[in-house]
């Protein structure tokens, strides 16, 4: 039994758009991402670290 080969596979395979769900996933997990990355500059920011 000969095994497919990986690179052709996906060389023939259809292109596939995304879902509107799958839009909404991703756009929603990237303005989380945003707005925690900008909460935690400006806690870094007012609330420096002292060691």
């Amino acid at each position: 039994m000969s095994q497919p080969d990986l690179k052709n596979e996906l060389a023939t395979a259809p292109v596939e758009p995304l879902l509107p769900v799958e839009k909404k996933l991703i756009g929603w997990s990237l303005g989380i991402g945003i707005v925690l990355l900008a909460v935690l500059i400006a806690v870094n920011h007012f609330v420096p670290i002292q060691l």
